[in-house]
């Protein structure tokens, strides 16, 4: 007899919900075809869940799905034409030519270097280089890579108890400062190119700096917040052993700068400029992005072999196929259905903006229970309540800040891709499961109240 695994369940369980839901009899007011994208969306969602299929390799599988059920082809597979899905390779791109060249570790080094050697003085380190890359290097994988390495190098090299409140915190600070400062832009991380997504399903404008207007100030809050309640939380004993001589160390390994980390620099910064000010000049996001694409290669920064191998292409087929999900949710009224859920357990909230943001962050987080990868909670809440919230005088960027930022909980592996990874470069040495579980809960707390002095800089600046 075949021996049961995770993915063979998963497998099944996921065809079994996909059956019941098409077979209902009726599900509010979708349509055949829209409860057959329903039912295929459920279906994915369950292979996500269980790793039954890679994450790519199952947006392909719906995607397929989705045209044998009579979605159009034009539809189904509309978000691979997208502007949002060609800023996303582009950057993506930015990401791997930062990592190669060695410009990403050196920016890290040189930050490293002006903060003391403390918990408190690494960790402000860790955080303006977050930001830093996070204007070059969209992509949280990428940012993880570089910075969890240096985070444990350190924990080693002063000796740190393995696992110990010390370890503990600089680790896991590590790869909070890699990840959540990518919510400050729209090129910071995969969420934003699925958020322009969501705005063009939605007939929505959106630019760069429209976006960096409302998240860039509550994000910086964010993680101050988040470094400051971890340090409270965990309180390591001091230690004798820290210094910068590891990371002058390193910076030594890597010699002075070479030709093509000053041509990566020089590419990068001038697409970044570019896309903030695109306002001015009109030129779209994504013609920026392709064009300093074209010059990476064009500078021989990155090879022409690159071009398949540089960027993780599943993931950004699973990115691509997300796009093209929300397309299906507008156009078959799933938003409708869900917002028919969704908007009268908020409505009671709009008017009390301290309240609505407890009722999104406890929603949010339940919905990332069974939905590990995020992309399905985004566009659900935003698809189901932008309407909704515009006429009740909630900007849509505003309604983002509310789903984005507590979409990062951490309480378990399998919510949070970047801590998986965490959990590899370290081998899970630095840190117990009770030390995750207790920074995860203040994690959510503090993501809270940075929500709620968001609402003040909001309505400072008249966006509330």
């Amino acid at each position: 007899m075949p021996r049961l695994t995770k993915r063979s369940v998963g497998a099944v369980v996921a065809v079994l919900v996909a059956v019941v839901i098409k077979w209902q009899p009726a599900i509010g007011g979708l349509g055949p075809t829209g409860q057959s994208a329903l039912a295929i969306m459920a279906l994915a969602v369950v292979l996500w869940i269980t790793d039954a299929l890679p994450t790519g390799i199952s947006a392909v599988l719906a995607l397929g799905l989705l045209i044998i059920a009579g979605v159009p082809s034009a539809v189904a597979l509309g978000g691979f034409a997208t502007g949002a899905f060609w800023i996303l390779v582009s950057v993506l791109f930015f990401g791997t030519a930062m990592d190669k060249t060695g410009l990403a570790r050196r920016i890290s080094y040189r930050i490293l270097l002006v903060f003391p050697p403390t918990y408190a003085g690494i960790l402000a380190g860790f955080l303006l280089i977050g930001f830093v890359l996070a204007l070059g290097i969209p992509s949280m994988t990428v940012r993880t890579a570089v910075m969890l390495p240096i985070a444990f190098a350190l924990v080693q090299a002063v000796k740190l108890p393995l696992p110990g409140r010390g370890s503990a915190l600089i680790v896991i600070g590590a790869f909070q400062m890699a990840v959540l400062p990518g919510c400050a832009v729209l090129t910071g991380g995969l969420w934003g190119p699925f958020i322009a997504g969501l705005f063009a399903a939605q007939k929505l404008p959106i630019t760069w700096l429209d976006y960096a207007t409302i998240m860039a100030v509550p994000t910086l809050i964010w993680c101050v917040l988040v470094i400051a309640v971890d340090l409270l939380i965990m309180r390591p004993d001091a230690t004798d052993g820290m210094s910068r001589d590891v990371v002058r160390a390193e910076m030594q390994r890597l010699g002075p700068m070479r030709q093509a980390e000053l041509l990566t620099l020089i590419i990068i910064a001038a697409a970044i400029a570019a896309m903030a000010t695109q306002p001015w000049h009109g030129v779209p996001p994504e013609a920026v992005g392709m064009v300093a694409l074209a010059a990476l290669f064009a500078s021989g920064v990155l090879a022409p072999a690159e071009i398949g191998t540089g960027i993780p292409w599943v993931l950004a087929i699973f990115v691509g196929g997300m796009l093209s999900l929300t397309t299906i949710i507008s156009t078959y009224k799933i938003n409708v259905w869900l917002g028919g859920y969704i908007v009268p357990a908020v409505q009671p909230f709009v008017g009390q903006p301290l309240l609505l943001v407890v009722v999104m962050c406890l929603a949010v987080a339940a919905m990332r229970f069974i939905d590990p990868v995020g992309f399905i909670a985004i566009a659900a809440f935003f698809l189901a309540l932008s309407t909704f919230m515009i006429e009740r005088g909630v900007p849509p960027l505003v309604l983002i800040a509310l789903i984005v930022l507590p979409i990062h909980i951490f309480w378990f592996n399998y919510q949070n891709i970047w801590m998986v990874m965490t959990e590899g470069i370290t081998k899970k040495q630095a840190y117990t499961d009770a030390d995750r579980y207790k920074l995860a809960t203040a994690f959510f707390a503090v993501t809270i109240v940075a929500l709620w002095i968001g609402v003040g800089y909001w309505r400072l600046i008249g966006a509330l």
